[in-house]
């Protein structure tokens, strides 16, 4: 209900375009709004315990052409705005969900603080699947199987996990073990999830989840970095067009690009504006149709959207 009326009321949408970006019917965006106001939730303004940008949001959904956009508004610290972007995206997470929903995963802090935020999940029977192997480093709670472990639980659902490293010695290496039954399997079922929820990573930072889990050295980031790379999802690198960084992508054990395009939902999640380049050339490649943002990297990605076809890619 409350998704229904922030893009009825708040956003200024049609009936007709919120049953499209809801995956729902038109009479049941009525009977939502109708109920809505019937039970309380919709009085002068729509109550929530997240700040939106609303209009900004809309601004992005257009531009970029995507399924829907959430604008978190900016808070003072780092820390509260990574927590403020994943319970607004724990909130989509949950609006979206049916009994027995298939939920792809990947690691990092931002699905680590999407899973935190999830309380009283309305469905049953979801199954959670890691889209990635793990990284081999790190808080296992962020960046590895326990991740998924944690998102069923609060869900109360099931769990499934990828056995091996999110990257690999050698391209061969990589074909073997997803040609073993456990890990072809897992990503089979992870390939057919109706939702894929990921953070996006940028090679620009020393902090990037492929070198904190040392994946990639300082001076292979710097050169990967030189030679075009700009970001990273599923632990695959892409460049500035969001083309693969085949070199480097054929080691890592996974799903592919094509399987979050192919997703009904596929949610990205960023909380930084130091993100921006790599979030501008995955909206280039079409890596997901959802974003949730916070506002000044929102802010960042419209005074640079110069190239008006985003939305016709």
């Amino acid at each position: 209900m409350v998704r229904a009326v922030e893009l009825y009321y708040d956003r200024g949408l049609g009936q007709r375009e919120i049953a499209t970006i809801l995956g729902s019917s038109v009479s049941t965006v009525s009977r939502l709004l109708a109920d809505a106001r019937s039970v309380g939730i919709v009085e002068i303004t729509i109550n929530r315990s997240i700040e939106k940008r609303p209009e900004l949001s809309e601004r992005i959904r257009k531009e970029f052409g995507l399924r829907d956009a959430i604008v978190v508004a900016d808070n003072e610290t780092p820390e509260n705005s990574l927590r403020l972007v994943g319970a607004a995206a724990a909130e989509l997470l949950l609006s979206v969900l049916d009994d027995g929903t298939t939920v792809g995963i990947t690691w990092g802090p931002e699905p680590a603080h999407v899973v935190e935020a999830i309380d009283f999940p309305p469905v049953r029977g979801v199954s959670v699947v890691q889209m990635v192997g793990s990284l081999g480093k790190g808080d296992p709670a962020v960046d590895g199987p326990e991740l998924a472990m944690m998102m069923a639980r609060r869900l109360g659902g099931t769990y499934r996990y990828v056995q091996a490293p999110a990257v690999v010695e050698s391209a061969e290496v990589a074909r073997l073990l997803m040609n073993q039954t456990p890990i072809r399997e897992t990503l089979e079922a992870a390939a057919r999830a109706k939702v894929m929820l990921s953070g996006i990573g940028v090679l620009s930072d020393p902090e990037s989840g492929l070198e904190r889990a040392g994946y990639i050295t300082d001076d292979e980031r710097k050169s990967f970095l030189a030679s075009g790379a700009v970001g990273h999802m599923l632990a695959r690198m892409f460049d500035a067009s969001g083309d693969e960084i085949d070199e480097y992508n054929r080691r890592v054990v996974g799903l592919s690009f094509d399987a979050l395009r192919r997703a009904e939902w596929s949610i990205c999640v960023c909380d930084t504006k130091i993100k921006t380049a790599a979030l501008r050339a995955a909206l280039r490649g079409r890596l997901f149709n959802t974003l949730v943002v916070c506002e000044a990297a929102a802010q960042e990605l419209l005074s640079t959207a110069a190239e008006p076809s985003y939305a016709e890619r």
